[in-house]
Order: C-alpha cells, then sequence, then structure tokens
C-alpha cells in the first residue's frame, strides 16, 4: 500500500515529522506440502486478510459398471450394450473460515530460503477483491477560447427578367444577360416546334373525278373557318405502300430554361374553307448535311467568311452531297434553313449566310452578337439560324459560311449535330 501519509505537512521545508501508517498482514494460510508459500495478505486499513484454505473436495462417486461387451463375430452389428449409470457427484466440503486480519506491525522480510521440491498444486483459494479506492475528484474545465471575427457579407445579385422571345422553329432555348452592378437581365429565346419532315408519299391510288380547281388565294393568318360542304366521295384508291423514311440525327438538348408564360392572344375569326386541291405527291426535292463533331474555324480575318464543315448526310432526292456542299438537281423554289450554335472564348458578333456557288444569298445572312453566359465572363455564346426561300437552278451548289464583323480574337468552337445544320426541299413542282 503506497504511504498516503508519507509527506509534508506544511508544503515547505521545515522540520515537520514525516508520518508512516502501515497496515497488519494477514496470517499466512496453511502451506501445502512441499509447496511454495500462500500469498501474503494486502496491507493497510480496511484490508481483507488472505483467505483460509478450502475445504477438501469430497470422494468422487463410483463408476457405474461398463455394459457387457458384444461377441467378436463377424455379421450385423449387434445392439449396443447399456450404458452404464453415472456415479453420484461427491458432496463439496465446507469453505474454511477466514483467518483474522493481523494487527502487528509487518517484520523486516527473512532471507530467501532454497527452493523446495514442488509439492502438488494446493487447491485454488477464494478470490476476494479488496474495496475500489474514492475517485479522485474531476479536473477544473479551461477556459472558452474566444469567438472569431464575423466574415463580411458578400454581395447580393439581383436577377430580372428583360424580356421573352418566340424563335423560329430549329433554334435551341437560349438566355442572354446583361450586368450593371448588382443587377443582371436576363433575355430568353424560347423556339416554336419545329415542323417534322414529310414522309415518302405511298403509291396513288386511282383518282376519282376532280372538280374545278378554284383559283389559289393569297395565304392568310393560319386560322380555321368553318367546314365547307363535303364533296362526293371518290372511289378508294389502292393502299399505297407503307415507306417510312429514315429517322433524322437527334438535334442537341438545349438549355433549359422555362421563361414566363406569355398572355394567351385572342382567337382570330374563322375563315372560309378553301376548295379542295388536288392531293400533291410529296416534296419534289429535298436534302441537308450536318456536322457530327464540335469544329473550331479559323476565323482571321473581319467579314471574310469561312466554309464550316458539314460532314455527314440527312435523307435526301434529288439532290447530292459532297465534302461540306449540297447540290440541287432540280431548277425550282427552295426553302433554306440553317442553324449555329457557338462559342467564343471574347465577345465577338458573328455572322453568318448560306451561298449559291460561294456568292452569299442575301436573305439568308444573319448577324449576332455572343454574349457572356455567366456573371463574370470568360465564355461567350450565341446563335445563328434563320429559314428563307431562294430560286436555284439545276446543279446550284450550296454551302454554310461563318465570319465576324470585327476584328476576331480568342477561339470559337461551333457546335455539333443540330447545332451545325443546313437543309433545303423544294417547295414547288
Amino acid at each position: 500500500m503506497a504511504n498516503f501519509f508519507n509527506r509534508n505537512c506544511c508544503n515547505r521545508p521545515c522540520p515537520c515529522r514525516s508520518i508512516i501508517i502501515n497496515g497488519s498482514s494477514g496470517i499466512t494460510g496453511p502451506t501445502g506440502p512441499a509447496g511454495p508459500v500462500g500469498p501474503t495478505g494486502a496491507t493497510g486499513p480496511s484490508i481483507t486478510g488472505a483467505t483460509g484454505p478450502t475445504g477438501p473436495i469430497g470422494p468422487t462417486g463410483p463408476t457405474g459398471p461398463t455394459g457387457p461387451i458384444g461377441f467378436s463375430i463377424t455379421g450385423p452389428t449387434g445392439a449396443t450394450g447399456p450404458t452404464g449409470s453415472t456415479g453420484a457427484t461427491g458432496v463439496t466440503g465446507p469453505t474454511g473460515p477466514t483467518g483474522p486480519t493481523g494487527s502487528g506491525a509487518t517484520g523486516a522480510t527473512g532471507p530467501t530460503g532454497p527452493t523446495g521440491v514442488t509439492g502438488p498444486t494446493g487447491a485454488t483459494g477464494t478470490s476476494v477483491t479488496g474495496p475500489t479506492g474514492a475517485t479522485g475528484p474531476t479536473g477544473a474545465t479551461g477556459p472558452t477560447g474566444p469567438t472569431g471575427p464575423t466574415g463580411p457579407t458578400g454581395a447580393t445579385t439581383t436577377f430580372t427578367v428583360a424580356a421573352t422571345n418566340t424563335l423560329d422553329p430549329g433554334n435551341n432555348a437560349t438566355v442572354t444577360g446583361s450586368q450593371t452592378g448588382s443587377t443582371v437581365e436576363l433575355t430568353f429565346g424560347i423556339p416554336r416546334g419545329i415542323t417534322g419532315a414529310t414522309g415518302i408519299q405511298g403509291t396513288a391510288g386511282a383518282t376519282g373525278a376532280t372538280g374545278a380547281t378554284g383559283p389559289t388565294g393569297a395565304t392568310g393568318a393560319s386560322v380555321t373557318g368553318p367546314t365547307g360542304a363535303t364533296g362526293p366521295t371518290g372511289p378508294t384508291g389502292a393502299t399505297g405502300a407503307s415507306v417510312t423514311g429514315p429517322t433524322g440525327p437527334t438535334g442537341a438538348t438545349g438549355a433549359s430554361v422555362t421563361g414566363p408564360t406569355g398572355a394567351t392572344g385572342p382567337t382570330g375569326a374563322t375563315g372560309a374553307t378553301g376548295a379542295t386541291g388536288v392531293t400533291g405527291a410529296g416534296l419534289a426535292a429535298y436534302g441537308g448535311l450536318y456536322n457530327n463533331a464540335t469544329q473550331t474555324p479559323t476565323l482571321t480575318t473581319a467579314n471574310t467568311f469561312v466554309q464550316l464543315e458539314l460532314n455527314t448526310a440527312l435523307p435526301e432526292l434529288n439532290t447530292t452531297n459532297s465534302a461540306n456542299t449540297l447540290t440541287v438537281t432540280e431548277a425550282g423554289t427552295y426553302e433554306i434553313y440553317y442553324n449555329i450554335d457557338l462559342t467564343g472564348t471574347a465577345e465577338l458578333t458573328y455572322s453568318a449566310e448560306v451561298r449559291q456557288n460561294s456568292a452569299a444569298i442575301p436573305q439568308t445572312v444573319t448577324t449576332n452578337t455572343a454574349t457572356v453566359t455567366t456573371t463574370g465572363g470568360g465564355t461567350f455564346n450565341t446563335t445563328l439560324s434563320t429559314t428563307a426561300l431562294a430560286t436555284l437552278s439545276a446543279s446550284d451548289v450550296l454551302d454554310l459560311a461563318l465570319t465576324t464583323t470585327g476584328a476576331p480574337s480568342g477561339t470559337t468552337t461551333v457546335q455539333a449535330n443540330g447545332s451545325c445544320i443546313l437543309t433545303a426541299k423544294k417547295i414547288n413542282d
């Protein structure tokens, strides 16, 4: 036991006397025959001395008789003889009394005697644990550190919608913005749905008697008038072959930006239904090209147009294609459409056009300025797109070209698939 009281009582050098209090040693348990000395009891106050010897173990009960051994004859195994009953367990001897706690001072340790012959192991004494010492007091909690300074309040940016514009079919949705101080104005462009390409007309059935065709009126507003009286039904023609045109390439996914819904306009007056015309045989000629990968055209001089790459053909009829060009084989009026989505590293104004035999078709020229896509600059986007009518001759060659109206700088990247496309379709017989 530690000498708890062996300390100065004044916390300073002084002639105070050290006090030593030691508990008495418990009596030694009986020694086994030629065995080691029994453990010495713990010292100090309120310490239980060593446990006295354990009483002798009762005798083991007799073993039951062994069943008879079967005859050693080969053949079917005989029944196993009954197992003898287990003898009763001997009575456990009583626990010896605990020896009295010693009270005298611990004597000096004598010299170690010679090691005796190891005797048989004595019975295990009862394990008695001394009481647990009292828990020491909890130390004082350290002081709380100072609170750090509050960070500065970030700037607040206000977003407003400047306008929502309706774009031609085939355009990607656009969002442009301009920033003045902490206010950002956004302009949304939402395209109308594009009309799908007309499938190839099946073989026409026998035509019934045709009524006289009225003169074609000027194209009015797209409003539906009341249905006129139905003319007599001609005989049903043979069912045309079901021919499905090849599916065009999937256009690039536009930015997922939903602008505010505009107010619904009033319904126009219903016009009279015109006489039913003769059923046509579908488009007489069509074709198109697009580029299936992004491209970075080399724009070195302002207002000098550079041909764009168009390396993948769309379904075609009475047109042919070669590297970046589309050639018509029938003269007539054609509807020409193109779309270019591009990204630049500088804020530039771009211009695009369709060329007929290397000369610009004026009504196809479009111009637009790339605008920053995120506050802070770095990337500028724009879309150049239009649909126009043009009179073409057989063997005319069309291509798509791009330039800048000011001195070019940075890198311009034209997006792929439906983001760089040129089509033409003949709309008259």
